[in-house]
């Protein structure tokens, strides 16, 4: 592959970046039939260099197409996978990549389908708030994912990666106990949970919280709970 179509290359001396077996061109073609998605060109471009990446020990990923495991846009885009548990709050993105807390790299469907450059955002983990990171992929790659590889914005994913060491693609980071029963942020507290579980959770939560009582009542306790589906769901119980 000429240097030019190499865009992963600034990542390849760096240590715990994992990277995969390029995406076939028919790949591509599978995703616009399926389901009216184009992804940018210097999206595809990583994505024929390294179907899926993981750098900093997992901490970071970028998804790839139709991948094998739990690095898949995909199987992570379908509905029943997570985001049936937060309502129409994402409806309207395709998450392609992540931080390990959680907080999803995602484009508008809007913009995938119309075709050309689309803007970068920024789902946050806890509310699926979304914030504008980067005006088009090439620029997110160059400032925000080639950069966090080498030394990450947030000093607690730091931490956590001293004490737990690398990430398997299937968990993200949470505190454990929540923040919402006064638990401190400390890094003694951060566990590694599983993604799935932890972003059906987090939409449980969410959504409970904006139906809190009209007293105004605090979080008494979470209680976990298995639905009809053996699906871990989150139940919160007010005081």
């Amino acid at each position: 592959m000429p240097r030019s179509l190499r865009p992963l290359d600034p990542l390849q001396d760096l240590d715990e970046v994992r990277l995969h077996p390029g995406a076939e061109p028919s790949l591509f073609a599978r995703l616009r039939a399926d389901h009216e998605i184009v992804l940018p060109e210097s999206h595809q471009a990583v994505l024929r260099q390294s179907n899926g990446v993981e750098t900093y020990g997992g901490y970071f990923r970028l998804f790839g197409i139709y991948a094998n495991g739990a690095i898949d846009s995909v199987a992570w885009n379908g509905r029943d996978c997570w985001k049936f548990a937060w309502g129409d709050r994402c409806a309207g993105y395709w998450c392609f990549g992540e931080t390990a807390w959680g907080d999803q790299y995602a484009y508008e469907l809007e913009s995938l389908r119309a075709g050309g450059e689309a803007k970068v955002h920024l789902l946050d983990a806890f509310s699926m708030s979304p914030q504008e990171t980067a005006s088009s992929f090439a620029g997110f790659l160059e400032n925000e994912f080639i950069p966090f590889a080498k030394a990450p914005y947030d000093s607690m994913i730091k931490q956590a990666r001293r004490k737990l060491g690398p990430l398997a693609a299937t968990s993200h980071l949470a505190y454990v106990p929540s923040l919402l029963l006064g638990a401190g942020e400390f890094v003694e507290n951060v566990q590694a949970v599983n993604a799935r579980a932890a972003m059906i959770c987090n939409g449980d939560i969410a959504l409970q919280l904006d139906a809190r009582p009209r007293n105004g009542g605090s979080v008494r306790a979470l209680e976990p709970y298995e639905d009809e589906r053996k699906r871990m769901r989150m139940r919160v119980v007010w005081a």
